[in-house]
């Protein structure tokens, strides 16, 4: 099995590795009775067979970013990865988005995203399930409100045409859906983050965020095991691609 995660980050990040890292480590399971690649690609400066080279995967994943937005974004490379994502959800693949991907994926279909400071979610948060995501095949395998991992200051504000929202917070009704008749699931929390790689996270994009949310003595406080969530990940590829 090859999965290809797509990344957001500038080259010389350091969250470059330490993502891919994180969504290895949160898969590890299923390589004792199903062996797996997982590869990278950059979308920020990649020209090496971009945007091609997904069809050769079986399994997409889209990850954060820490320093790019899709809020007015008319950048040359985010249109063109719009597009890529419409072309991936046409080919029915299974994709998992998460954070960045999941407001990118909503607008590259038609829904709207918004930018809010006043709204962002840093640290460990409650996650409540509605009703659909109650009875969804893999979300409402979790508890029906659960913890999980959070950075981010913009969110989707409008699902496009066939999705379905499946959870939400008090400051983000929109946590994840699914696309109707598509193997493609997004959160807006960090399912493959454990709490220790969300704090590195945040202390390296900690200027992203309110001040006060992201002052030292605050990130010391905001972070808990969410360990349940990042079972989200290994359920998947199980449920869907299996």
């Amino acid at each position: 099995m090859r999965m290809l995660l797509f990344q957001i980050r500038n080259p010389d990040d350091a969250m470059l590795a330490q993502e891919k890292n994180c969504f290895a480590t949160k898969l590890e399971r299923l390589k004792k009775d199903n062996p797996f690649v997982l590869n990278t690609c950059n979308i920020i400066g990649n020209d090496n067979g971009y945007p091609e080279t997904w069809t050769k995967y079986d399994v997409i994943l889209v990850g954060g970013s820490g320093d790019y937005g899709c809020v007015n974004n008319s950048d040359p490379w985010f249109l063109k990865f719009c597009q890529v994502l419409r072309d991936i959800v046409d080919s029915d693949k299974p994709m998992f988005c998460s954070c960045f991907g999941h407001q990118a994926l909503a607008q590259a279909l038609g829904g709207n995203v918004i930018k809010d400071r006043s709204r962002a979610e840093l640290g460990t948060l409650e996650v409540t399930l509605n009703e659909e995501g109650k009875k969804d095949p893999l979300l409402g395998t979790l508890d029906s409100t659960f913890l999980a991992q959070f950075g981010h200051n913009d969110q989707v504000e409008v699902l496009p045409q066939g999705a379905v929202n499946l959870a939400s917070t008090p400051k983000c009704p929109i946590q994840a859906y699914k696309l109707e008749g598509k193997k493609v699931y997004s959160t807006q929390f960090h399912p493959e983050l454990s709490v220790t790689e969300n704090r590195e996270r945040a202390e390296r994009y900690f200027q992203a965020y309110d001040p006060g949310l992201a002052h030292p003595d605050n990130l010391k406080k905001l972070f808990k095991p969410s360990e349940p969530a990042s079972e989200l990940l290994p359920r998947f590829i199980e449920k869907f691609v299996l």
